[in-house]
């Protein structure tokens, strides 16, 4: 299992187009309406590839191509050994498996589960609507958004 401490770096990556997805709770007192999640189409096997692909950079110590300029700074040395140590007690990456997508204001969010040797983790990767990677973490959302 990832720790909490990687989850976090993962949600820190969405930077500011995590508002929908990473934002702090709201205090007791406030009642704000949950964002509406809309289910959109699976992707093409060429986004998986591109998914795969950032995956497996990413877990190579690597920052990915296609991603937005806020993910790119907040990639850091540090941020990608932690990134491995997180998923370094699974073993070898194996591949993606679709679970789902859907929608969220401007953003596509594809639910995927990754494979490895010893084990499985479900992640999610976020695109804005120019196809830009502007998300990555560890995905915790319920599989079946009401």
């Amino acid at each position: 299992m990832i720790s909490k401490v990687a989850a976090a770096l993962f949600c820190g990556l969405m930077m500011s187009a995590a508002a929908p997805v990473c934002a702090q709770p709201a205090p007791p007192d406030a009642q704000p309406a949950p964002p509406e999640l809309k289910s959109a189409p699976a992707p093409d096997s060429g986004q998986t590839g591109r998914f795969t692909t950032f995956f497996k950079t990413v877990l190579a110590g690597h920052v990915p191509s296609g991603i937005s300029s806020q993910m790119r700074q907040g990639f850091t040395q540090q941020l990608l050994a932690q990134i491995n140590d997180a998923f370094a007690g699974l073993g070898k990456f194996r591949q993606l498996q679709f679970l789902r997508a859907d929608s969220m204001q401007q953003y596509r969010r594809y639910h995927y589960r990754a494979d490895f040797e010893k084990g499985s983790q479900p992640i999610m990767f976020v695109i804005d609507s120019n196809n830009t990677i502007v998300g990555f973490f560890n995905d915790e959302a319920p599989a079946n958004p009401q």
